[in-house]
């Protein structure tokens, strides 16, 4: 049962709708000065954090992979979707707009919880302490997003009129994001602690995991860090790692994204997408509807789909990733035959079981972490660590590849372990081609590809390497990119606080400077934007 996020939502429903700005006005207020009063109304006001989380997963897929070179566009020409994926996005994009929009209403709602519920005198002690960890986690969750998707973000912690905050440094958000990680660490019960009808909420090992993936990408993108502080991070992220327990791997890849195994023993983190409780009356998840949609069809292509089957081709036919990652074929009970794609889906969101009527339900559950990525995230961390990989850094990828070619259990080595004896380069290229063959369709390609400083080279190397991306523009990325613009409705509202990210319309050099990525990928620096 996956219910909780909705009990009582109607009620503080009104509250919570207007979005002009930041959407910093403390949503309790239309129900007293003494709301919440009573444990009820706190974990009401509390399950109302999450709720922007469903309305986000399409939005929030479009931003991060459609700007990749894995994927691209069905829509309408022109559309939001479809100038993201010809990396032609502009500041009046709808779906810029809507991740920023969301991102903020769940810090808006996690920021009441946390000074409503957290001064309160009449809620239970230990109800109280959890429902403040879960808000601090949510609100450390977005700020992540927030950072990475747009650089110096507004760093918002008590609600206030949204329209006079300004820019914060990108290292401060971090120090912010960390902080309320490790708070909502302290605070969070583990997921096994859950009753059922709770299982979805935030958990202890959901922090842990997140504060290694935090850590992980501060050491890499930061600019004012030093190689001491950068080693830090590093260990940091390999420790927290280490601390999440309790997961396991899937044995059968696709169970992860299965509606008979909601929450599974490989999830640490999922948004929680129920049929009939979303506000059209079905879960929600786009992701679903987005990957099937034009169902049997090579006429009708699907909203998001592969810029090349050469992504499927690239994985080993042994390797049951592929298999979950792509369909190519498949059966049709209309029919009673076999279908054949022209272009492969995207099969982590196909509900096979239920063909006819999965577009519509939206119901899977989306993934935001699980344990596979933990410990990719800790072969990343010891490689960059020591300069290099050990032995626990090769058994943690191989563990992810021995499931992916069904070596069980996985703690016993395999003949498709990585080979021994790779240095530096060798090993971070066999973990972010792994990465690519275990988290493609969860958002992270665009993070992963801005954090490794290899971005705009990707997308021009894949355009002229038989991928035949030049067909969807790929090759008209520019360092710009490595940002989104600050949507331009909140810029309306706030354009002093809200200055433009360089190479977009409006951006100002004197706070910009000349061309901030410039070192970032130097071959490009001459470019103009």
């Amino acid at each position: 049962m996956r219910k909780f996020i909705y009990i009582l939502f109607t009620v503080l429903s009104a509250t919570f709708m207007s979005c002009n700005d930041l959407d910093l006005v403390p949503v309790g207020q239309l129900s007293g000065s003494n709301f919440p009063s009573t444990d009820d109304e706190a974990i009401a006001l509390t399950n109302a954090v999450y709720y922007p989380n469903i309305r986000i997963s399409t939005a929030l897929g479009y931003v991060i992979d459609l700007t990749s070179e894995l994927e691209t566009n069905g829509e309408n020409p022109n559309s939001g979707g479809d100038l993201l994926s010809k990396m032609q996005v502009d500041p009046s994009n709808s779906y810029v707009a809507t991740v920023w929009q969301f991102l903020y209403e769940i810090v808006t709602r996690a920021n009441d919880v946390v000074d409503k519920v957290g001064s309160s005198t009449t809620i239970s002690s230990d109800l109280k302490t959890r429902l403040v960890g879960e808000s601090k986690f949510l609100r450390a969750y977005s700020y992540f997003y927030l950072v990475q998707l747009w650089g110096e973000v507004p760093l918002v912690l008590h609600n206030v009129d949204g329209s006079n905050t300004t820019r914060t440094a990108v290292d401060d958000v971090y120090t912010q994001i960390i902080q309320d990680l490790k708070d909502a660490a302290a605070s969070l019960p583990a997921a096994a602690a859950y009753a059922t009808v709770d299982r979805g909420r935030a958990t202890q090992g959901a922090a842990y995991a997140y504060l290694s993936k935090v850590y992980l990408v501060w050491g890499q993108i930061s600019e004012s860090a030093g190689s001491s502080v950068q080693q830090e991070r590093y260990q940091q992220s390999v420790n927290y790692a280490n601390l999440v327990t309790g997961y396991s791997l899937e044995e059968n890849f696709l169970s992860n994204w299965s509606k008979t195994n909601p929450n599974g023993k490989e999830s640490i983190f999922s948004v929680q997408h129920v049929q009939g409780t979303y506000a059209a009356g079905d879960g929600g998840n786009h992701l679903v509807h987005c990957s099937f949609y034009g169902g049997y069809s090579n006429t009708v292509l699907p909203h998001v789909y592969a810029t090349s089957n050469k992504w499927n081709d690239d994985f080993d036919p042994r390797d049951q990733r592929k298999r979950g990652t792509y369909i190519k074929h498949l059966w049709d009970p209309k029919t009673n035959s076999t279908f054949v794609f022209d272009r492969v889906r995207y099969a982590k969101y196909i509900d096979t079981t239920d063909i006819s009527t999965s577009i519509n339900t939206r119901d899977i559950n989306r993934t935001v972490i699980r344990y596979a990525e933990v410990l990719l995230l800790k072969a990343e961390a010891l490689n960059e660590l020591n300069n290099g990989p050990n032995a626990d850094a090769y058994e943690a990828v191989n563990q992810v590849r021995r499931r992916a070619f069904k070596h069980f259990p996985v703690t016993n080595s395999s003949s498709d372990d990585l080979p021994g004896g790779l240095d530096y380069a060798g090993f971070k290229a066999k973990i972010q081609q792994e990465r690519v063959f275990e988290l493609t369709y969860e958002q992270n390609r665009w993070t992963d590809l801005v954090r490794w400083r290899i971005y705009v080279k990707t997308l021009r190397n894949a355009a002229t390497t038989g991928y035949a991306l030049s067909t969807y523009l790929k090759q008209d990325v520019t360092l710009k990119n490595y940002r989104l613009p600050i949507p331009k409705a909140q810029r309306d509202i706030n354009p002093n606080g809200l200055w433009q990210n360089w190479g977009y319309d409006g951006y100002d050099e004197s706070k910009t400077g000349a061309n901030p990525y410039a070192k970032l990928e130097p071959n490009y620096a001459s470019e103009s934007h």
